[in-house]
């Protein structure tokens, strides 16, 4: 088998095709506004990621614009994410102390690895597996992680270091055994910082609040030494970028490491296609959400060469792309080169911003998402997804923000396996006065003692086969001991799906219920079904003049086979229209149980 793994190395040259005065316009204001939201909140991240403040920069810088070229989507702004992030510092807790160069290397080699991952899904066309998250472990995972993260800044705004930890039960108790170390100096920066991004998003929502309060927090800083106070600053922060190199990782750590690349991964993606999907559909585009996710992988690999951590797909900021009026992705790369031109020019000015600052800024950006009321929405509508979405919520009291994430997905794959399990099966009947094939059981309507008519619900393969063998035997020996019951006809309209193991059971169940001196007979089997039965030989198990095209044919034909002297004389029902061909002018039916 021939897989295709090619991809557009120039997909970004499209955009280029008439490209005008007025496209470059919008596209630098596009450009820059972004980035003067990006520098900030990048910096930011990076505290959440567990690194120094510039490495933030460095995350979104190259990967910023390399996302954009590689990409599909003309408002996808990529770099440092919130939940990203933090996810990424849930996978490194413990092999190393966050912010040291054992960290700073690690969160390269995970980078590397995200970006391997995601690279790879996007060249074989594998996006589909990022659908193995469900909406109500995302739904779960999202309230968490908000609250993990807001939990995480505590320590900043307070004024004092707290435990590196995502686990909430943790960081909480952590906090209130310290809470009498309170910097007041450092909590008044914290709330300035919070009203003016507040108010600015109140005046209008294109305002830069992060940006204005560096600014003006760093003035105070400068102007009043804050730093004497006891107000934590960045500090010095080197000029220009990293030499590219890779991570230094010997064959146990990336091994230990997969696990938590792969989720950091999967979820990553789930951001990025969700935004760019969106935004695309919104504006009319076309877009490839492979090609998507090989511009995610080749920016995650360059972040890992540049001493940076995972980046994603932001929405807020692909969102202000989008309200800007984003024509191409030369935003995006506008973007970028800010960043690269603040890195070689700016990155000292930074010296006086409090770290306070940075951490309102992620409160601004994540409070609005813990919302535990959405699970209990969720619950409302279906009470398996609203399970899972709390047990996803309430677990990362008590374990990492990736293993969380992990079990959620894992029992929500794990509740539809075992709804697969026992699949519905359904004894249909013909109802009298609609003269249509209805639920025997449900309707409370009588069916023919002769012909037992069942519908599997869903498709038959390993998990379930011998459930489906248990419950139709047991049906055709219990009917059997009532009454002359001469054929079972299996109704697969609802089996779109079957494999080897379904196949070999349902030929066992055809043997067996020979022996109990009934024929077995199908109708409505699926184009995609009846090869692999075809290949199975089913015709030694069935005889073929018993596979019928449809419902009516199949009456009909098995009507005709039927003992008509019972039918006359000893059935008091009238469950076909051809039942009445037999019975007496007088006959009066039962019609109900």
């Amino acid at each position: 088998m021939r897989v295709n793994i090619s991809f557009e190395l120039t997909s970004f040259l499209r955009w280029l095709e008439h490209y005008d005065r007025d496209k470059l316009t919008r596209d630098l204001i596009a450009g820059l506004t972004v980035a003067a939201v990006l520098v900030p909140q990048s910096m930011a991240y990076a505290l959440l990621a567990g690194m120094p403040p510039i490495y933030g920069l460095y995350a979104s810088f190259l990967p910023t614009i390399l996302a954009s070229l590689f990409g599909s989507s003309r408002f996808l702004a990529t770099g440092p994410v919130a939940m990203t992030a933090l996810l990424s510092a849930s996978v490194l807790y413990g092999m190393a102390e966050p912010g040291s160069e054992k960290w700073i290397n690690l969160m390269g080699v995970l980078a590397l690895m995200v970006g391997f991952i995601r690279l790879t899904i996007g060249l074989f066309k594998l996006g589909f597996v990022v659908e193995l998250i469900s909406t109500s472990v995302i739904t779960g995972f999202i309230s968490a992680g908000a609250l993990v993260i807001a939990l995480s800044q505590a320590g900043h705004i307070l004024g004092f270091k707290i435990t590196q930890s995502t686990l909430i039960y943790n960081v909480i108790v952590d906090i209130l055994s310290k809470i009498e170390k309170t910097n007041p100096y450092t909590v008044g920066i914290g709330i300035l910082a919070y009203a003016i991004i507040w108010f600015s998003r109140k005046v209008h929502p294109l305002i830069p609040g992060a940006f204005l309060a560096v600014i003006i927090t760093s003035l105070l800083s400068y102007f009043y030494s804050l730093e004497r106070f006891g107000v934590a600053i960045v500090g010095s922060v080197p000029q220009g970028i990293p030499t590219p190199s890779l991570p230094n990782a010997d064959y146990s750590t990336v091994a230990s490491l997969w696990g938590g690349a792969i989720v950091v991964a999967s979820f990553g993606l789930i951001e990025a296609v969700a935004v760019a999907k969106r935004l695309a559909m919104q504006a009319g585009d076309k877009w490839d959400a492979n090609q998507e996710l090989i511009g995610q992988g080749i920016a995650n690999i360059a972040s890992g060469l540049f001493k940076g951590f995972p980046v994603g797909g932001s929405f807020s900021r692909s969102a202000l792309n989008f309200q800007l009026g984003a024509k191409t992705p030369i935003a995006s790369v506008i973007t970028g080169a800010t960043v690269g031109i603040t890195l070689f020019l700016l990155a000292p000015a930074f010296y006086y911003l409090p770290k306070a600052t940075l951490s309102a800024i992620v409160l601004s950006a994540v409070i609005n998402l813990i919302r535990p009321q959405e699970i209990i929405k969720l619950y409302k509508v279906n009470r398996i997804d609203g399970i899972v979405a709390g047990i996803t919520f309430g677990s990362v009291f008590f374990m990492e923000l990736w293993v969380a994430l992990t079990l959620g997905t894992l029992i929500a794959l794990g509740s539809f396996v075992y709804k697969t399990m026992y699949p519905r099966l359904v004894i249909l009947t013909r109802n009298p006065q609609s003269q249509t094939f209805v639920n025997a059981e449900r309707e409370h309507l009588p069916e023919c003692p002769q012909i037992l008519y069942i519908r599997p619900n869903m498709p038959i393969y390993f998990a379930n086969a011998e459930y489906v063998y248990e419950y139709v035997l047991e049906k055709v020996r219990s009917r059997k001991s009532k009454g002359p019951l001469k054929f079972l006809l299996l109704d697969m309209e609802a089996v779109n799906y079957i494999d080897a193991t379904g196949v070999s059971t349902l030929m066992r169940l055809f043997d067996e219920v020979k022996k109990q001196g009934v024929e077995p007979a199908m109708a409505n089997i699926a184009c995609d079904v009846y090869p692999i039965l075809e290949r199975a030989e089913f015709d030694k198990h069935i005889d073929i003049d018993l596979i019928f095209d449809s419902k009516g044919q199949s009456i009909v034909e098995l009507f005709n086979r039927l003992d008509h002297e019972y039918c006359a004389k000893r059935c008091p029902y009238a469950v076909f229209r051809e039942c009445y061909s037999v019975k007496p002018a007088e006959f009066k039916p039962v019609i109900s149980l």
